[in-house]
């Protein structure tokens, strides 16, 4: 996670550049990632802002009675958060155990007021780990492309 977030914001040779990313990278690692204990904060805030970006390993399912996807970001103990189907074809590994992407989590007061309501909803995805099953098939199609003439 932190390498993920060092290429973000270090994209730099200077020693000074460097060590200011360090120091972002710090910073949204504090704010993105939820500690035990942490969890009603959290979301709390996204109640209060409306969104709010974490860090997370996500899984989805398909929930058959209502046909729709839902996702699980443990570190908030929700299991029940939605998400758009797009999202989850573009990134089934959330359907095969998941990985670590950073989130942005949305609330919706009127979806809670409903009965059975779920006011939580993923409106943005960025992997930090690979989010595609067939990943390795990729590269190596791509790999057999690679050359050394010129």
């Amino acid at each position: 996670m932190v390498d993920f977030l060092l290429v973000r914001y270090c994209g730099s040779t200077d020693q000074e550049e460097i060590e200011e990313g360090i120091k972002i990278v710090q910073t949204q690692i504090a704010n993105r990632t939820v500690k035990a204990g942490e969890e009603e904060l959290f979301k709390s805030r996204s109640r209060e802002k409306g969104e709010i970006r974490i860090i997370d390993l996500i899984t989805a399912r398909l929930d058959a009675r209502t046909d729709f996807y839902l996702a699980t970001l443990p570190s908030l103990q929700l299991n029940d958060v939605r998400i758009n189907p797009e999202m989850v074809n573009e990134h089934e590994r959330m359907l095969t155990g998941g990985f670590y992407a950073e989130i942005g989590l949305t609330y919706d007061a009127a979806i809670a007021q409903e009965k059975s309501g779920r006011p939580f909803a993923i409106d943005s995805l960025r992997e930090i780990q690979l989010s595609k099953r067939d990943v390795l098939e990729m590269l190596a199609a791509a790999r057999a492309q690679f050359t050394t003439a010129d």
